[in-house]
């Protein structure tokens, strides 16, 4: 390649080659989630928290407000679930 050619493919913006490779590294796999899955989460959390002696009482409280509030979405869910369905 030439300086001029060289030049033009720095100067060149994004091409599709370097794209393709940012695209790559970016694509993250999600799913969701269960209340079940993050209640046992955030328990066990809370268990390893309590047992390093550098915690503080706000990093303890936080984690006991996620638990909590796992634990009451997942109380929700299996209540629903479990309501028998009635046709009007």
């Amino acid at each position: 390649m030439s300086d001029n050619e060289i030049i033009a493919q720095v100067r060149k913006p994004n091409s599709d080659a370097d794209n393709s490779e940012s695209d790559e590294d970016e694509v993250i796999e999600t799913f969701k989630i269960s209340n079940s899955d993050a209640f046992e989460c955030f328990a066990k959390g809370l268990i390893w928290l309590e047992q390093q002696t550098d915690s503080d009482s706000t990093e303890r409280a936080l984690l006991k407000r996620l638990r909590d509030r796992t634990a009451k979405r997942r109380q929700s869910c299996l209540r629903r679930s479990k309501l028998p369905f009635k046709p009007m």
